[in-house]
């Protein structure tokens, strides 16, 4: 039950995508819907086809790359620094080596490799933008965004599954049956919060924050 409702999950952000944000959604957000349609695509077809259980570890290796490359897409369009924007060009150049070299393997032990490598990348850039975030400035700006959200749930989902893939080949079938659960519920949360995101969207087009209103300081209103 609780598989089935891990694969099913990017459906919630999706719709609510299409019902709140699709109109006014920016660049970042439209990378994470494709992201969410991928992740809903990639995980049916692995539970209802046979050759995709058979070649498990292809098919991961590949949603792990393509998530990869959209997800550091989104890093580089809302990190506006030019020094980790080139940042990111470099370590993804680094990235595709390294995937290259491990993704021929086919093995439980290259797709552990990509996704704990992907995972500390996350979490480099994840920081980074929190850094940038919430630097003082001279002008009060308001943090609570929809790329601000993506980032915490990402962290979240890094919190809890981190550790897993990197000791993933070092436990029995069993323990991994066991504590496989954890990533159900990483799953779910990240596209809970995903769904939030997008209905933020909307919140913020009726409600802008007070920085982005225009003040006519010819009026005595607004003075």
């Amino acid at each position: 039950m609780l598989e089935k409702i891990s694969i099913l999950s990017p459906l919630l952000p999706i719709i609510f995508f299409v019902l709140f944000s699709i109109k006014k959604a920016t660049k970042e957000l439209w990378v994470i819907f494709i992201c969410t349609i991928a992740s809903l695509i990639f995980d049916i077809f692995l539970a209802n086809s046979k050759w995709a259980f058979e070649h498990k570890y292809l098919v991961w290796n590949l949603f792990t790359f393509l998530q990869y490359l959209l997800f550091n897409f989104f890093f580089y369009l809302t990190i506006k620094q030019r020094a980790i924007r080139l940042g990111i060009i470099i370590i993804s150049i680094f990235y595709l080596i390294v995937f290259t070299q491990t993704s021929k393997l086919n093995t439980e032990q290259s797709s552990s490799l990509m996704i704990t490598i992907g995972y500390i990348i996350y979490l480099i850039l994840s920081l980074s933008f929190l850094i940038l975030a919430l630097k003082p400035r001279s002008e009060p700006t308001n943090i609570l965004t929809p790329p601000f959200l993506i980032v915490v749930g990402l962290l979240i989902s890094i919190a809890i599954t981190f550790f897993l893939f990197i000791i993933a080949t070092r436990l029995t079938k069993e323990e991994i049956l066991k504590y496989y659960s954890l990533n159900y519920y990483s799953n779910i949360i990240l596209n809970l919060i995903f769904s939030l995101a997008f209905i933020l969207v909307r919140h913020q087009i009726y409600n802008p924050p007070p920085e982005s209103q225009h003040v006519d300081f010819t009026n005595p209103y607004d003075r």
